[in-house]
């Protein structure tokens, strides 16, 4: 499913909408291919909904993020990845930012039990911090998702 975003210069309040409804998307998403058992692929989608929902509470933190950040609209429009960890510290999300980062470092490198390519030395590992975030992804949107339970229930 496309969602057309608003451009937050145009209309914020839309464009906070849109991303808050993609991350719970992609969310989703990590769920359905953490149960098929695809880490890697659900790690990539975990950290893109959280960027999502990054990019709507940076939305609604406009005037906050203003006085750090000097092109403050293209960085909520885009949310660049090497934002990420600032503007989490800044918007109080700073474990979130660092496990999604260190997530989408897993998409790439998946496992290393030597830690060198990814923090992660397994997938059991990655699959706990997946649904860490998850379940802190929907109590911050105010969502539940049937897959949570039946996916990350022993986790």
């Amino acid at each position: 499913m496309d969602i057309v975003l608003e451009k937050p210069w145009k209309n914020l309040k839309e464009y906070v909408k849109a991303r808050l409804d993609e991350a719970v998307v992609e969310l989703r998403l990590a769920l359905v291919l953490l149960a098929e058992g695809y880490t890697r692929n659900a790690a990539g989608k975990a950290f893109q909904a959280f960027k999502s929902y990054l990019a709507a509470v940076a939305g609604e933190q406009r005037d906050k993020l203003a006085a750090s950040f000097k092109d403050v609209d293209r960085i909520i429009a885009y949310m660049p990845t090497r934002a990420v960890a600032k503007i989490s510290s800044t918007l109080g999300l700073e474990r979130e930012g660092r496990i999604a980062l260190a997530l989408h470092q897993y998409q790439y490198n998946g496992p290393d039990p030597e830690g060198v390519m990814s923090l992660y030395p397994d997938r059991e590992s990655a699959k706990n911090d997946i649904c860490w975030l998850a379940k802190r992804l929907m109590e911050l949107i105010g969502t539940e998702i049937d897959t949570y339970i039946k996916v990350c229930n022993s986790t």
